[in-house]
């Protein structure tokens, strides 16, 4: 492989690490990206439950520990979404949907911190917590910053 990819893929030596690395990425995407499902249902479920358990009277919902747990599992949302978003090429200046998701997220951030305070469950900052969740949720799949609405 002397100057160019294309003489490198046209090498069997730059085939088969063209194709090795294909098999690296492939391999790499699909479990990252199942990990950041999972991460991500994870975080809802989690959110949503200790909103609830709170509002069923059991106190402990807001105390430190949960929200210990939450960060570690939002902290690894992140990491693996900026895994994705890094391997897939990704520009939020160019792709108004994952600038969209990054503002969400980053609202979903502050209104849960708010929203969970020890001494103060807000309820109305809570709903607009799992507003928020929604959209990130829609955005996952549908990939419009508009969800579709407008066009």
């Amino acid at each position: 492989c002397a100057d160019t990819a294309t003489d490198c893929e046209r090498s069997p030596q730059g085939r088969a690490r063209t194709l090795k690395d294909k098999r690296y990425v492939d391999w790499f995407y699909t479990q990252m990206l199942e990990m950041h499902r999972i991460l991500g249902w994870c975080s809802i479920l989690l959110f949503a439950g200790r909103g609830l358990i709170y509002h069923l009277g059991g106190g402990w919902a807001v105390d430190s520990r949960g929200g210990v747990i939450a960060f570690g599992v939002n902290m690894l949302l992140v990491v693996s979404g900026l895994s994705l978003w890094g391997l897939l090429s990704f520009n939020p200046l160019r792709d108004g949907w994952l600038m969209a998701k990054l503002l969400a997220v980053t609202g979903y951030g502050a209104c849960a911190h708010f929203a969970m305070q020890d001494e103060d469950f807000s309820l109305p900052l809570y709903f607009l917590t799992l507003l928020l969740l929604a959209y990130i949720v829609s955005l996952s799949f549908i990939r419009d910053p508009w969800l579709g609405l407008l066009g």
